[in-house]
């Protein structure tokens, strides 16, 4: 039996229907404002999610849309619209804080850069018409020259030396900063010395700033040819090396170089690393233009150095032609001041120079070392002479030497303005030194030469009561009468050096101001130039006295126990004995006695040496390593 029908398919036909259905389209999923989804711009539309981790791509043929390399695929879906956003905005932002850092690196590199310059200038002042780059290397050479600028404590005369040539190069190109300079014969050009080169210029037409710079740098260049003596230059890479260290045929067993430096250099690479000092000592001479101080100071400086070098027959020329130097600038009319043969100044002279007294001095100090004692005790002698006969100082030059006020003197606002000004206005160049042909006069510094000489006197006696060279038939006592002499000499070098400091410490209490603050010391008045010479001056011969006068005390207090051990007979040696005949002997009862001469010398010499450091304290005129390098007699070390 068939199932009954339903109607259901006559209600539902569409022909039953009346009205037609309206067909509702689903609209696409927007995209909303508050989310925002991943647009994929390499890969082409799809009608539906393609997930490309659902199946895999070489099993399966691959869409048109999907033919493609795994790195573009996964490049494709990294490489978003925002994910590109982000990307630029790090980018500039990282741009942007690089080009800062570099900026305010460069910045700050500029500003240290012209604070170095500018305490470099302060330091190491340099004419005001040379050019930019004249000036640059002026002071870099000047401050490359101090030992405290490089790292290891010690000069770099290489680097140093290198930088003077350079600066001496400028000065003397005409199309650079020489100018106005002319050969010594004029139109018919230069002279040339053999082992020399060319001699000096003509440079009486520029100024006074201007030479005086030209001197420093031939100055320093001489220094750095001192101290480059026997180096050599390797060409291959241009730099200096010791002689010992060389490798060649010259050299069988050569030194190793320190740990961490260049390989040595062989010797067929290898030339002299700079030049000889008397290349630059010779042109200072033979310029025409300097004044006769520093001619004369490179006529002794260039002795001195031949003296070193162990040539003393020609460094006795070069003294005596320092002496020509300073006695060929005395005025017209005036002769026999000096006997040229023997450097005794005379008794009945017109005038005495500055000049004259430096170079006699050096002469006598140059037979002292070479053992001529006897040539050079006269000399020192007429040197004292001339110094006890100066006349006194005018008040016209003692107002000029004497300091200005102190800060005390001065207001708050006088003073805030100097410190302003310091800082803002770059120091004028110093003044030229004095040339030394003016008659000389009894000055602080004068008279501490006249301290010095007496202390020279009275080592010169002491040593010639021993030196092989006095004759045997010298008795006994008088050479004892000669040490004592000597060690009276020196007591009265110390005496009057020590005096001569407290009188400076007393004239001008603002000498304590080398121990403050930069900033407060700039306030202050700088005590005159002569002043501070004096100051070192009587320092340096009251430390080397003092040195001296230990020495002295100490050999006779030698001489005196070796004389009691050998003869037995001494009061101290019989009543150390006859203290122990009676009473038990100990250590202690030995060192009970009667104290002969030179141990109470030695315990005077002490006193003396700790009130002589007080001072030096006090004053700051001597650090404690300056005083300690002189082997510490003062207490420092």
């Amino acid at each position: 039996m068939n199932p009954p029908r339903v109607a259901m398919g006559r209600l539902l036909a569409p022909s039953n229907i009346l009205r037609p259905l309206k067909v509702v389209r689903r609209p696409p999923n927007p995209r909303l404002f508050t989310q925002n989804s991943q647009l994929l711009l390499v890969s082409s539309p799809s009608p539906r999610p393609q997930l490309p981790f659902l199946h895999n791509p070489s099993a399966l043929r691959a869409p048109h849309y999907l033919n493609r390399n795994q790195f573009q695929l996964q490049l494709s879906r990294l490489l978003t619209t925002e994910r590109k956003r982000y990307v630029k905005e790090q980018v500039k932002a990282a741009a942007k804080v690089t080009a800062y850092l570099w900026t305010v690196a460069a910045l700050l590199a500029l500003v240290a850069t012209g604070y170095q310059n500018e305490r470099l200038e302060r330091a190491f002042p340099s004419p005001r018409e040379w050019s930019f780059g004249s000036r640059w290397c002026y002071r870099t050479s000047r401050g490359k020259e101090e030992p405290e600028a490089n790292p290891n404590g010690l000069t770099d005369w290489a680097h140093t030396g290198e930088d003077y040539r350079q600066i001496l190069r400028r000065l003397e190109d005409p199309n650079i900063d020489g100018k106005d300079l002319h050969p010594p014969l004029g139109a018919e050009g230069d002279i040339y010395v053999e082992g020399i080169g060319k001699t000096g210029f003509d440079i009486t037409a520029k100024s006074e700033e201007w030479r005086s710079g030209y001197y420093e740098c031939l100055r320093g260049a001489a220094r750095a040819a001192e101290h480059l003596d026997t180096w050599v230059r390797d060409k291959t890479r241009n730099m200096a090396f010791p002689p010992d260290v060389v490798i060649g045929p010259s050299n069988p067993r050569p030194r190793s170089v320190p740990y961490g430096s260049q390989s040595a250099p062989l010797e067929e690479n290898c030339e002299p690393a700079f030049e000889s000092p008397e290349v630059y000592y010779m042109k200072i001479l033979t310029t025409q233009g300097f004044n006769t101080r520093q001619r004369l100071e490179a006529a002794l400086a260039y002795a001195d150095w031949l003296d070193f070098k162990g040539l003393p027959s020609s460094a006795e020329d070069m003294y005596d032609w320092g002496l020509d130097i300073a006695t060929g600038a005395l005025p017209l009319g005036i002769h026999n001041v000096v006997d040229t043969k023997t450097g005794v100044i005379n008794e009945l002279a017109p005038l005495i120079t500055p000049n004259i007294l430096i170079a006699t001095t050096a002469l006598a100090i140059h037979h002292a070392k070479n053992g001529n004692l006897s040539t050079a005790l006269p000399i020192f002698l007429s040197i004292l002479r001339s110094q006890r006969s100066l006349p006194p100082l005018s008040p016209t030059t003692a107002l000029k030497l004497s300091p200005s006020p102190s800060d005390s003197d001065l207001s708050t606002m006088s003073i805030l303005i100097s410190i302003v000004r310091s800082i803002i206005v770059s120091p004028s160049y110093p003044e030229p030194p004095p040339s030394g042909d003016t008659p000389a006069t009894r000055t602080p510094t004068t008279i501490c030469e006249e301290a010095a000489t007496m202390g020279h006197i009275g080592e010169i006696l002491f040593a010639s009561s021993t030196s092989p060279r006095i004759p045997s038939s010298l008795s006994s006592t008088k050479a004892t009468s000669t040490q004592s002499s000597g060690l009276a000499w020196t007591r009265s070098s110390v005496d009057l050096a020590e005096k001569t400091l407290h009188s400076l410490s007393t004239s001008n209490p603002s000498s304590s101001s080398r121990r403050q603050s930069p900033t407060t010391a700039v306030a202050q008045s700088k005590p005159s130039p002569d002043t501070d010479t004096a100051r070192q001056r009587c320092t340096e011969c009251l430390v080397s006295s003092m040195e001296n006068w230990k020495l002295m005390v100490s050999k006779l207090q030698n001489q005196e126990r070796e004389a009691a051990e050998r003869t037995g007979s001494s009061v101290l040696a019989t009543q150390r004995k006859q203290k122990g005949w009676f009473w038990s002997s100990s250590k202690d009862d030995e060192s009970e006695g009667v104290e002969g001469r030179w141990e109470r010398e030695t315990k005077m010499v002490e006193e003396k040496a700790k009130e002589v450091a007080m001072l030096i304290r006090q004053e700051g005129w001597m650090n404690e390593a300056e005083a300690g390098a002189r082997g510490g007699v003062l207490g420092f070390a």
